[in-house]
């Protein structure tokens, strides 16, 4: 009988098991706040503050960021991960087993065979039908460009979209709110200068940030409001779209034609290519993994909450589960990441996807 190994290794490639403890600004200012809450973090014998490795993906990109890639690389692994748990019954240390693709086409095919990969994973263990939530993390960007909206507000708002509520206080904000304080000294600023201006205000003053907010999300607040004081509200037209693009919750299958609704409905172009590959890769996912499919459901801000991913995400539960917070597999595509990671001397296209082993044999479960 076949294993998820054994299904990730039809891929080729490695099998990997990076560094356990990592820097912890990595994985604070990479992993969004899904993850950062969570995070086992701890100092150094140095003084450093150091990390245990939160999932697989992160380590294995970092990595192939320095090394570089030539033509198509697959990393696999089957390996632990350390995060504080998400509800009491869950554990600190578990496995994860997965692959990340990198170099690959970015195409919608790409897409699918990375999620009927994960759910065929899945069938090897038992389990042959899901709950899936998935989404698309270029939907909200490619409406915010074709809108045409001053860049500054452009920006903010693709900022606030990483942000739960930040999208919608934006939207909401009256025109022309005068910035005060360090949101008025940034105004015009790039990200990276304003996130040295906040850096150096830090390490001058002693003080370190609270919370669970890295400095990137303090900065992207600061100028979401320079920027509202610099372009004043969207205007209604940008307003309405957006919340209306925020809005769509469906079935996969309709999610291409309810989003061309909203463009057309406000007479914009440029969307198109998005949803046109959207609808492309649903109808792939659906021909390669029917079960896991039938409750499935699309959401715009779905997985906006994991920073270093740009495009489709899946997550899947077991039925009944889906509002919980314990996928027994997952995976997404982030493009970007590899060349952030290496400040653009390595450009290639990532997607990965992963099972939890504990949660597929129901080990975890209450």
């Amino acid at each position: 009988m076949s294993t998820p190994q054994d299904i990730f290794a039809r891929l080729g490639g490695e099998l990997c098991d990076p560094p356990i403890v990592m820097p912890a600004n990595q994985p604070l200012e990479l992993s969004g706040e899904a993850v950062r809450a969570r995070l086992c973090v701890f100092v150094g014998e140095n003084g450093e503050e150091c990390a245990l490795r939160p999932d697989l993906t992160l380590p294995l990109a970092i990595a192939q960021a320095e090394a570089g890639v030539s033509g198509e690389t697959v990393k696999r692994y089957a390996a632990r991960a350390f995060r504080l748990p998400a509800v009491a019954s869950d554990p600190v240390e578990f496995t994860q087993v997965g692959f990340e693709r990198y170099g690959a086409p970015s195409t919608a095919e790409t897409d699918a065979e990375a999620f009927a990969l994960v759910c065929e994973a899945a069938a090897s263990s038992g389990v042959t039908e899901s709950e899936t939530r998935m989404g698309d993390l270029a939907v909200f960007p490619a409406f915010v460009d074709a809108l045409g909206l001053a860049p500054g507000l452009a920006e903010a708002l693709k900022r606030a979209f990483r942000q739960v509520g930040g999208v919608s206080a934006l939207l909401k904000a009256k025109p022309k709110q005068a910035a005060h304080g360090l949101a008025a000294r940034l105004k015009g600023a790039s990200a990276a200068e304003a996130k040295a201006i906040v850096a150096d205000i830090f390490a001058l003053s002693g003080i370190q940030p609270q919370g669970t907010r890295s400095i990137d999300e303090i900065v992207e607040g600061l100028l979401a409001q320079a920027a509202d004081a610099e372009h004043g509200g969207a205007p209604d037209l940008a307003r309405q779209t957006l919340e209306s693009v925020m809005a769509v919750d469906c079935a996969p299958e309709q999610a291409a034609d309810a989003l061309l609704a909203i463009a057309r409905q406000a007479g914009i172009d440029g969307v198109e290519p998005v949803l046109t590959r959207l609808d492309a890769r649903v109808a792939r996912m659906r021909e390669a993994a029917p079960a896991f499919m039938q409750a499935a459901r699309f959401g715009t801000p779905f997985g906006r909450r994991f920073n270093y991913y740009d495009g489709f995400l899946f997550e899947l539960f077991r039925p009944g589960e889906s509002s919980g917070r314990r996928p027994f597999g997952a995976g997404g595509r982030y493009d970007t990441l590899l060349s952030k990671l290496s400040n653009g001397a390595v450009d290639a296209s990532a997607i990965g996807g992963v099972v939890r082993p504990d949660r597929l044999n129901g080990g975890d479960r209450p």
